[in-house]
């Protein structure tokens, strides 16, 4: 519950330091994050955001014509929610807090459910994704964040993929070296740990895990593809990152984004 106590007071400012962020390679990896959702967002479509944060991916599926629902367990980060709607001109968002372990919602009562980096947050994995499964009629998008890239290794090694600090000839190597003793471990992955406190769970995890997960609760990976494909340090790399990402959903690429983004399924009987 550790995690729960800090969250529900916990300010992200995911606006200012990922959407909007002066760093043009920070701000390119997140809203390439958002992007992967918008695709698949239909007009009058019902969606429920399961940990919204600030609301910038609830309020862009908005203006796409959704009817959305955002909830996140941070009363700070609803307060924001509500502000900055207002700001865009959005006023048919419904924001509440709300636990993603918990929902408050009958089951069946979304057309689509959308979780972006949030289920490595909570303090059960697996009870998260069964609750975003259980209030979707048919379909969920789940974005967590995975290892095998190089910006998740700079991560994970203690530095900061966007920035060329003091770190930036140690945190790839010590990164890949906390990977591989996972992997020979056997575990899910790598726990970066979260707003610099050891005892709050980030998991980057391994492409596979997820999938084993989403097998174990008997729901139906439809696929998946890598967030993006971004690459450390340079922001002059923009543009090959960019191409590569024309490649993010082909077999071998999609295991390697920074962040991989799931379609999940009911199995619906007819």
């Amino acid at each position: 519950m550790d995690n729960k106590d800090f969250y529900s007071d916990y300010a992200d400012n995911i606006i200012i330091k990922r959407f909007e962020s002066p760093n043009k390679l920070r701000r390119y990896a997140h809203r390439q994050q958002y992007l992967a959702f918008l695709k698949y967002i239909k007009p009058g479509m019902k969606v429920l955001d399961a940990g919204c944060g600030e609301g910038v991916l609830a309020i862009m599926m908005s203006k796409a014509g959704a009817i959305v629902t955002a909830c996140d367990i941070s009363k700070p980060n609803i307060e924001v929610c509500q502000k900055y709607a207002k700001e865009e001109g959005v006023d048919n968002i419904n924001f509440l807090v709300a636990d993603s372990e918990d929902l408050p919602f009958d089951d069946s009562i979304f057309d689509l459910v959308v979780s972006s980096h949030v289920l490595e947050h909570l303090p059960d994995f697996d009870k998260g994704l069964s609750e975003l499964m259980r209030v979707t009629k048919k379909r969920a998008l789940v974005a967590i964040p995975t290892i095998m890239n190089l910006c998740s290794l700079v991560q994970v090694g203690r530095g900061a993929f966007w920035y060329r600090g003091k770190r930036v000839f140690f945190s790839i190597p010590f990164g890949f070296l906390r990977m591989f003793l996972a992997l020979i471990l056997f575990r899910e992955g790598v726990n970066e740990f979260y707003a610099g406190n050891k005892s709050l769970i980030h998991i980057f995890r391994f492409p596979w895990i997820m999938k084993k997960k989403i097998k174990k609760i008997n729901f139906n990976l439809v696929k998946y593809e890598a967030s993006t494909l971004c690459l450390p340090y340079f922001q002059f790399l923009i543009p090959l990152i960019k191409f590569l990402d024309k490649y993010k959903d082909r077999k071998f690429f999609r295991n390697f984004g920074y962040g991989t983004t799931y379609v999940i399924e009911k199995n619906i009987k007819e």
